[in-house]
């Protein structure tokens, strides 16, 4: 029912502290982890694919600096979803930083021809 690493690779046993780790493992829930799993790789890989997109589209400054804006919003994701940063301090640097950021990406946007 649980599959670890352990079973997903062949058992080498060079030394036996090697296999004592492969035994260590979590487990990976593939039964109840597998729809959202594949929900989210897919997303993972459009994303990839929009950024070469971009990239191709607009140029090596610009597209990459946009596609790079995606650490924003994994930023947003931490300071509000999951609260990750609680004090209002760090979260003013952040923000901070994100508007440098952000209007770095608008003003390399008007340079594109």
């Amino acid at each position: 029912t649980c599959m670890s690493m352990s079973s997903l690779r062949p058992r080498v046993h060079v030394h036996i502290r090697i296999h004592d780790a492969y035994d260590a493992l979590p487990c990976f829930h593939v039964q109840t982890l597998w729809f959202q799993g594949s929900v989210f790789g897919i997303l993972w890989n459009l994303g990839n694919i929009a950024s070469m997109v971009s990239v191709q589209t607009l140029g090596e400054g610009i597209g990459y600096s946009v596609t790079q804006a995606n650490m924003l919003v994994g930023g947003m994701w931490g300071i509000f979803y999951f609260q990750e940063v609680t004090q209002f301090d760090t979260k003013l640097k952040w923000f901070s930083a994100a508007l440098i950021t952000i209007t770095g990406i608008i003003l390399l946007s008007n340079e594109h021809e």
